[in-house]
């Protein structure tokens, strides 16, 4: 019975651990951004990125996420501007802009080999 309990404790801690993210592989690119090979999520290390002015520092994103904080982005300026909704489709970025926009940061990772991307 001890050992049972023993067993069912070490199975415990290990899923506790693997759950909380703690071998996941994380890659630095250029000291700005941080992508994580293991659950294909990226955040912003710098505060006010001119290039990506949409996303929190030190908040994980993935793809849709991502998309969604740049059509919120691209859309606030017409917030209390009333438009039709073919107007709204032409201003509103695609999926596959969006998608093109998250793979260029992570174009230099190489998940296999994880190494940090430097200047």
């Amino acid at each position: 019975m001890l050992k049972i309990k023993k067993l069912s404790l070490f199975f415990l801690i290990t899923a506790f651990i693997n759950s909380c993210g703690m071998f996941d592989t994380t890659v630095t690119i250029y000291g700005a951004y941080e992508y994580n090979c293991t659950t294909d999520e990226l955040r912003v290390l710098i505060s006010d990125d001119p290039i990506y002015p949409f996303l929190k520092k030190k908040s994980w994103y993935t793809q849709d996420e991502f998309y969604e904080a740049y059509v919120g982005h691209v859309l606030q300026p017409y917030e209390d501007v009333p438009l039709s909704e073919s107007t709204l489709q032409e201003i509103t970025p695609t999926l596959e802009e969006s998608n093109s926009m998250f793979n260029e940061i992570k174009n230099y990772v190489d998940c296999e080999n994880p190494k940090d991307v430097l200047l």
